[in-house]
């Protein structure tokens, strides 16, 4: 028994012999954060001594029973002559080659700083030239790339977030090396090698699509109440972002059919996954900072074109995660600097906002304003090399000292003096293409934006508006994709704001916004005092302000065309205003212009398009009850579509959104049914059937409702 037992304790200990480990940030060519002291650490035979030689330095330490052990060399000074790492254990010897001593930042977030140098504007050129071996990166990027694949099982049952990543280590930067490395990340670290000329280390974690949840570690959820319950089941929680666990669902299909007992979907969308397979195994590599590029997925509730997500639930994240690196990493202090999301069609101002807020008021961060780099469409700009730039200036200025402007003009002062509006600057501004200022908005206490027309005096900037003599508030790039061009001189721009607080209004004052088409626009109505919302105005009572964001020809698909410009309401201006508006109640008369492409694609999209639509008014801060027109106001025979069974189709499509929004519904159709010659040409009413509507409207919406 003596011998098996002695046998058996060789073997291990030879099997462990071979397990002399050094943590993964040491690989050949690693750059090593300066000025802070160097932690080193690994795994060996529990018992056994390790030896740390660096350079001419060396450290001995005893390796702990669980067979971890650790040892800490002072800090040294930056410098790009390359020194060797040797680890000895025994008879065991690693060796680590050409370590450099300079600047170390971890760049992370989702698909947009993930977005690889060689699909970036330049990006081939700079591969090309891309030599300098003082520029060192260490890039890992994901087994399960969540696009829009079903992954087999037996790949899935291997993934876990011990072997998420694969990396080949740290590598001098070159053609090879940068190719698929991070846009950003390598012109961050381009712009800070020409400007302090040490060795720049950055580490790439991004992963295409993920949400804030999979970069937090499991105690930021536990600390707050808010976010501990998106723990339980993400994958089917309706808490968690809706797109992540649509494309979860997709891609886990076979895990889902099948699953793996006692295990749950591995995916890197899950929460703390993208944490515990990156930032964890990192711990404690000393570093600089962080940069962030992330948002996509968590600024609306579909992570798509829907309704703005929570801010203030999108902060609590944001300042966790933030919060958790500096614990992570113990310096309350540790820089983060992010990019504030760029112009795109999604509903993206209230997510700015909140950056906004987080770069102005939590200590040590800063943020890149890209309201000027995006594009209408694609949410993956080329353009990076400005954003990783602009993230170097902050860093440049606020990390390391270097006299230079990092950030755009701010907004100190919003003065209202007699018909203007004065908006004062903390530096001077001026415009980025030498025109006019645009993008600015104005409102009175109506609540409703009109185009402010600016003029610039030094770092203020004067705003009025023919169409309101009484400005109380101003708005600045707010909107999905904006046209706007206030830069300082170093040609940075400012940051989208607003003035007000979705509060602009009389106490007690219920605003009804009605959009709609044609009929809620008042087509073929001269007197827009005759036109149906008008008209509610009048009979609702006084405590209710009304207003008309009716735009003719409009209708519910995205995909529509009305000759050369969208149809769709949800990209009309008038959307936009009764946005603006903050209503407390929507009434929406959409769906009879859908017929046009009903057969073609209408059907397929209607219910989906018309929800978001509704999503976006539900989703606003004052929570307004909408009212769907349902069924529609009647066809008269001479109008083109009358008796067509679309009609119907398209009714039963408005009743299928207001069930699955559970939203309210008031009937036009039968108290309209036998008043033909309300609609003289079939399908607008006239003075006297806009009448009615607003009178059915009232009754409905009366207290008693």
């Amino acid at each position: 028994m003596f011998f098996r037992s002695s046998f058996l304790l060789l073997i291990l200990s030879r099997w462990l012999g071979a397990a002399l480990e050094l943590a993964l940030p040491f690989s050949d060519h690693a750059v090593l954060q300066a000025g802070k002291p160097l932690p080193v650490w690994g795994k060996a035979i529990p018992g056994g001594t390790v030896t740390v030689k660096l350079g001419e330095r060396s450290k001995k330490t005893t390796v702990s029973a669980e067979g971890f052990w650790q040892v800490e060399f002072e800090e040294s000074r930056a410098s790009s002559k390359g020194i060797t790492m040797s680890v000895i254990s025994g008879r065991e010897r690693l060796v680590r080659k050409d370590l450099v001593f300079g600047e170390v930042w971890i760049a992370t977030g989702q698909s947009n700083m993930r977005w690889m140098l060689k699909d970036c504007e330049s990006g081939k050129e700079e591969i090309e030239g891309g030599g300098d071996a003082k520029i060192r990166v260490l890039n890992f990027q994901g087994r399960l790339h969540p696009d829009g694949s079903r992954f087999p099982r037996d790949f899935l049952s291997q993934i876990d977030e011990s072997n998420y990543y694969e990396t080949e280590g740290w590598q001098r930067a070159s053609p090879t090396s940068l190719a698929e490395f991070s846009g950003v990340g390598y012109f961050f670290a381009k712009k800070l090698r020409k400007e302090l000329k040490t060795p720049i280390g950055v580490i790439h974690l991004g992963v295409g699509g993920s949400p804030i949840e999979a970069h937090l570690p499991k105690r930021a959820f536990l600390r707050d109440e808010r976010l501990k319950g998106l723990l339980h089941e993400w994958w089917e929680n309706p808490g968690y972002p809706r797109w992540c666990r649509e494309r979860a669902a997709l891609n886990l299909t076979e895990w889902f059919e099948n699953p793996v007992q006692g295990r749950n979907p591995p995916h890197p969308f899950a929460p703390t996954f993208l944490w515990n397979a990156g930032v964890q195994p990192l711990l404690p590599y000393p570093l600089r900072g962080v940069l962030w590029y992330q948002g996509e997925s968590n600024a609306t509730l579909d992570g798509g074109r829907g309704a703005p997500a929570s801010k203030e639930l999108n902060r609590r994240k944001f300042e966790a995660l933030i919060g958790a690196w500096r614990r992570a990493w113990r310096g309350n202090d540790l820089p983060v600097y992010f990019v504030q999301l760029p112009g795109l069609n999604r509903s993206w101002p209230i997510f700015r906002e909140m950056q906004l807020e987080v770069a102005r008021e939590v200590s040590n961060v800063g943020m890149a304003v890209t309201i000027d780099l995006g594009h209408p469409t694609n949410v993956h700009p080329k353009r990076k090399r400005p954003v990783g730039e602009r993230l170097a200036r902050l860093a440049l200025a606020k990390t390391y000292g270097k006299k230079l402007v990092a950030e755009g003009p701010q907004v100190v002062k919003v003065r209202i003096l007699k018909e203007a509006l004065w908006v004062d600057f903390d530096m001077l501004v001026k415009t980025s293409d030498g025109r006019a200022p645009v993008g600015f908005k104005i409102a009175g206490k109506d609540g409703v934006f009109h185009p402010g027309e600016g003029e610039i005096f030094g770092s203020s900037l004067r705003l009025r508006s023919g169409k309101e003599t009484s400005p109380v508030a101003v708005r600045y790039a707010w909107a999905d994709y904006p046209n706007c061009n206030i830069v300082n001189k170093e040609g940075l721009p400012a940051s989208p704001f607003r003035s007000d607080d979705w509060a602009v209004r009389k106490a007690g004052e219920i605003r009804v916004a009605c959009i709609g088409d044609s009929i809620t626009a008042g087509y073929g109505i001269k007197d827009s005092r005759r036109h149906y919302p008008f008209v509610l105005g009048e009979i609702i009572g006084k405590d209710y302000l009304v207003k008309n964001f009716g735009n003719s020809g409009r209708g519910v698909v995205r995909r529509s065309m009305r000759g050369s410009e969208k149809r769709a309401y949800v990209f009309m201006p008038e959307h936009e205003q009764a946005i603006d508006f903050q209503p407390d109640i929507v009434v929406c008369n959409l769906g009879i212009n859908d017929l046009m492409d009903w057969d073609a694609f209408g059907k397929e999209d209607f219910v989906d398009d018309y929800r978001a639509l509704i999503q976006a008014y539900k989703e606003l801060p004052g929570k307004p009850r909408v009212v769907v027109w349902n069924r529609l106001t009647p066809l008269f025979p001479g109008q083109a579509f009358y008796g067509d069974q679309n009609v119907d189709e398209i009714n039963d499509a408005i009743g299928e959104v207001i069930r699955l929004e559970e939203v309210e519904a008031i009937d036009l159709e039968r108290p309209m049914k036998n008043h033909g010659d309300w609609f003289p040409d079939g399908l607008h009413p006239n003075a006297e059937g806009a009448s009615a509507i607003a009178k059915i409207v009232a009754a409905y919406l009366s207290p008693k409702k």
